[in-house]
């Protein structure tokens, strides 16, 4: 398994049109790019930070030149305008070495800042 992850630096006004984006955007490119889905997650710092699996590298590289359907690019248009796109970055490209995440009901979650 392959993860990246990002630092999103998200303009203060666009915080909850970002993180509807972010998840209609995530789950496009788990429809049409072959990626296993993300993790949103939020520091102490007020920094939006995602953890986000491929099944390889190989896969995550081609996923850039995947066109999603309309509706989901759209969400992807949506989620670059409520960035500073030149403050987001990448902090990890990494290959999985042991794997003991257990798995999470979506009922437990709960949202950002909460």
């Amino acid at each position: 398994m392959f993860v990246v992850v990002y630092q999103f630096a998200v303009k203060p006004e666009h915080e909850s049109q970002f993180v509807k984006a972010w998840l209609n955007t995530t789950k496009g490119i788990t429809l049409h790019k072959g990626g296993l889905g993300s993790r949103l997650h939020r520091d102490k710092a007020g920094s939006f930070i995602a953890y986000a699996q491929w099944p390889d590298e190989y896969t995550f590289q081609a996923a850039k030149k995947i066109f999603m359907s309309e509706e989901y690019e759209k969400h992807r248009q949506t989620m670059q305008t409520c960035l500073d796109v030149k403050q987001t970055r990448i902090l990890h490209e990494m290959n999985v070495a042991i794997d003991y995440l257990q798995p999470f009901s979506s009922s437990q979650n709960t949202p950002l800042g909460n």
